[in-house]
């Protein structure tokens, strides 16, 4: 049995040399459960870890994935164009696929498609670094199977790698088998951004790629300050809305800040367009928000077993306080990757005002360098 092979498209392409072979392979069967609409691909397709080991892990890409979700979403045709390898292509509504895909960092779009001869489902991957407990063969193997089943359709799979030495091994091949016992062979495109000659991309009409372009190589011609420089002024001719213009610019920067030093985006028109974004916003609420609810939880439950009113709100406090300092010291540590992060921890923890602790949270995301933060705690 074959399915659609169509190599220029990428995934969807499933050779079977078995007829009893099931597409989702005997590995994502955890509880041998043969109704596949039902099957739970979070506790098969991903090692089931403790969450704590994994927590600061997520919240550190979490700002990277909500982003990408939103560009890719709102902005879906130059990315569509870019990994199908056409622009006779029809993007429709992005996909509600939550409850169907395996556990990861949500930063997976699908979308229905329209090609000249077909109707099919698009779906991208975005990775910042290499899978860490499946091989992403397989992975991409189980969406694309459980897409095709969901909808009946072709399932294109690209899986975008953001910054090396991320996808160097990622050959976009799941193949197993025996002549004799049967197996399958399926395939699905694989980009490296960082590969690309960004010059290419470098146009102020291709909204959905503008935010990847600082990941991509430079001519050879200029520096990376300069590049930045280009990608900036590009975005910044971009024929949108003020909000949409900070949000681009601000997905440039963090994105960008995956290969480049942060300080590359920081002057202060940028930063200025980019406090138009409600992301921008989101990003410094985050730990407020996160630290109040931690806090009641944490205050309810000693209320209760204590037996009094105090305990509630000593909660609450300590909740926010506790979020606020690991926000800053995970933005720092994301932003100045070469910095001796952990020496200012101490240094927070001795703060007992909230309102210092989030003010240091919006200083760490705009400081143009550790060294600027560690002045502004000092100050």
């Amino acid at each position: 049995m074959q399915i659609d092979q169509r190599p220029h498209r990428g995934g969807g392409t499933v050779t079977c040399r078995n007829q009893q072979v099931n597409l989702f392979l005997e590995a994502f069967y955890l509880n041998g459960d043969p109704q596949l609409h039902s099957l739970n691909l979070s506790a098969c397709c991903e090692k089931q870890v403790d969450f704590h080991s994994e927590k600061r892990y997520n919240n550190v890409m979490a700002n990277f994935d909500e982003l990408f979700k939103h560009v890719t979403g709102k902005f879906p045709y130059a990315l569509a164009a870019l990994v199908l390898k056409t622009h006779a292509v029809e993007v429709g509504d992005p996909l509600n696929t939550e409850h169907i895909t395996v556990r990861r960092h949500h930063s997976d779009m699908t979308f229905h498609i329209q090609l000249p001869d077909e109707k099919a489902i698009l779906h991208i991957e975005a990775q910042t670094d290499d899978s860490r407990h499946r091989p992403m063969p397989l992975r991409m193997l189980a969406y694309s199977s459980v897409l095709a089943l969901e909808h009946e359709k072709n399932v294109y799979s690209t899986v975008l790698y953001f910054r090396p030495p991320a996808g160097q091994r990622d050959t976009g091949i799941y193949e197993y088998g025996h002549p004799e016992r049967g197996g399958g062979w399926f395939t699905y495109n694989v980009i490296r951004m960082y590969e690309l000659e960004g010059e290419a991309f470098l146009d102020p009409e291709a909204l959905g790629l503008l935010p990847f372009t600082a990941l991509m190589k430079p001519p050879s011609d200029l520096t990376a300050e300069a590049w930045i420089e280009r990608c900036v002024q590009t975005t910044q001719q971009a024929s949108v809305d003020k909000q949409t213009r900070g949000t681009l610019l601000f997905a440039l920067s963090l994105f960008g800040s995956l290969v480049h030093p942060p300080e590359l985006f920081q002057n202060p028109i940028t930063e200025a367009l980019m406090q138009e974004s409600p992301f921008y916003e989101h990003v410094l609420q985050q730990g407020k928000a996160e630290g109040i609810a931690q806090g009641k939880a944490e205050g309810i439950a000693q209320g209760k077993a204590e037996g009094i009113a105090q305990g509630k709100a000593e909660g609450i406090a300590q909740g926010a306080r506790q979020m606020s300092i690991e926000n800053t010291l995970l933005i720092l540590t994301e932003r100045f990757p070469n910095a001796d992060v952990p020496t200012v921890k101490p240094r927070l923890e001795a703060i007992e005002d909230i309102n210092r602790l989030r003010q240091l949270n919006r200083d760490a995301l705009i400081a143009k360098s550790f060294h600027a933060f560690r002045e502004a705690l000092e100050a």
